[in-house]
């Protein structure tokens, strides 16, 4: 039994990311930098855990610091949040920025539940309604993960891409801009 088929708005998720050329940053550098070839799973693994580590991630997401089981292997990286399990698969290890941006997407999972306050799903399972996933609370804690790991420019990029690609990212209700010269 393959892959599930990839829906439409998380094939946007994927392609707001791709499209927002993120940097490498310096942590990354110095653990994956070293690496010829495949970044090995043991790297994806310190990483993760390096990041976990810093004092914004333990103020942002507390509940979630606890060790992660980081493994490898053929296909897309995913994120299994009931065994903690992320998968950074062979294709995104093959370079030290990919690997790092499928780092910070599968940790965006991880401290992302599915679940809204009201104990319901976000959005539905499968159908073209799914982003699987990449719903908007993932979308707005990957911008911080990615604010924090990475800058505020790329974060601001990666804002700015998602909501091209019709996910939004805002939090709360949208500001409308009303311009000082036209009053529209």
């Amino acid at each position: 039994m393959g892959e599930p088929t990839i829906t439409h708005l998380q094939q946007a998720a994927y392609d707001a990311q791709a499209s927002a050329a993120l940097p490498t940053s310096e942590l990354a550098e110095a653990l994956f930098g070293g690496s010829s070839g495949t970044v090995p799973v043991r790297q994806a693994a310190a990483y993760l855990r390096a990041v976990q580590a810093t004092p914004w991630f333990h103020a942002a997401f507390a509940g979630h610091t606890g060790p992660l089981e980081v493994v490898g292997g053929r296909g897309p990286s995913r994120t299994d949040t009931v065994t903690r399990q992320v998968k950074i698969g062979t294709e995104d290890r093959r370079d030290p920025g990919r690997c790092e941006h499928a780092c910070l997407h599968e940790l965006a999972h991880i401290v992302t539940n599915d679940l809204g306050a009201d104990r319901e799903l976000r959005e539905p399972v499968d159908g073209p309604d799914s982003s699987r996933g990449h719903h908007h609370a993932w979308r707005v804690n990957f911008v911080l993960i990615v604010r924090m790991a990475l800058g505020r420019q790329a974060s601001s990029r990666l804002r700015r891409e998602f909501n091209e690609w019709g996910l939004p990212t805002f939090v709360g209700e949208p500001r409308r801009c009303v311009s000082p010269l036209t009053g529209s």
